[in-house]
């Protein structure tokens, strides 16, 4: 697991300067690009390891992942954007989301007050947080934020394609788990960039007052299934940008504990799954 530098405010110019240096990383934020469905993956884990197939398929994506206890979920980096309030938003103020109360929500396709609701293929995502034994963790706070369709994030001046979206706080929110350890999200697929394979960020507290974090994470998705979705739900600029998880700087050591198990297509909507393992 390969950390993130701290951000320059131009996330493709710092692209440009991080690939003239010889041995340095990548910047592992997030991407851009968005969603569509035609080929089905199984990821079968036995024993905390797991093996993954893909087949393509005309109109389905499915993933059959591991969903109880065993190899906790690797830490990787929060990245340049993660309005936790542990960096700036390139205009002088700290970027942290959490501290408004509106940020728990269950939809996070707009802003805070509902508007911008941003376009891309519908995906619901649940997130199941267990022990290594496999038992559900109640009660815990879960914040997803990733990139929009075309790459970009809510809540800093990051100048991609001109935008200043500090004022913006889509695709980012925050639920409680539920008895059985569970939290939904309503959203739409991300997008994926040059420099970064597919990839949503999370963190796990261990409430819904912040005040301690039990993980940060990102989670991945396999490379024949993103390329089919994308190309079903003609996200040009994902297939444009390919970044396979074993070139990505985070994902590069292996994804077999970080992989979603994605269903549906990306004309009726897809639905992601994914447990958390927290020791």
């Amino acid at each position: 697991m390969t950390s993130e530098p701290t951000p320059t405010l131009h996330r493709r110019a710092f692209f440009s300067t991080a690939a003239a240096v010889v041995g340095g990383t990548v910047l592992a934020a997030c991407g851009s690009d968005d969603s569509a469905t035609g080929a089905s993956t199984t990821t079968t884990t036995t024993g905390g390891s797991s093996t993954s197939s893909s087949t393509t398929a005309a109109a389905s994506a499915s993933t059959t992942a591991a969903t109880g206890g065993g190899a906790e979920t690797p830490s990787e980096t929060g990245g340049p954007f993660p309005a936790d309030g542990s960096n700036d938003n390139g205009e002088g103020t700290v970027a942290n989301v959490l501290a408004d109360s509106r940020s728990v929500r269950s939809d996070i396709r707009s802003d805070l007050d509902g508007s911008n609701t941003q376009p891309g293929a519908a995906m619901n995502l649940a997130v199941s947080v267990v022990d290594r034994s496999g038992a559900p963790l109640a009660g815990r706070a879960v914040y997803v934020w990733h990139c929009n369709k075309e790459g970009e994030y809510s809540e800093y001046n990051t100048r991609m394609g001109g935008g200043d979206f500090s004022d913006r706080s889509f695709l980012r929110g925050v639920q409680v788990t539920d008895a059985n350890g569970t939290v939904n999200f309503t959203s739409i697929l991300p997008g994926r960039y040059q420099g970064r394979a597919f990839h949503i960020h999370f963190e796990v507290f261990g409430d819904e007052t912040y005040a301690k974090k039990a993980l940060t994470s990102q989670m991945a998705i396999d490379d024949d299934l993103i390329t089919s979705i994308y190309t079903d739900a003609g996200y040009a600029t994902g297939l444009r940008n390919v970044t396979t998880n074993a070139d990505d700087n985070v994902f590069g050591d292996g994804v077999e504990h970080q992989l979603l198990d994605v269903t549906g297509t990306a004309s009726s909507g897809l639905t992601a799954r994914f447990t958390a393992v927290l020791s």
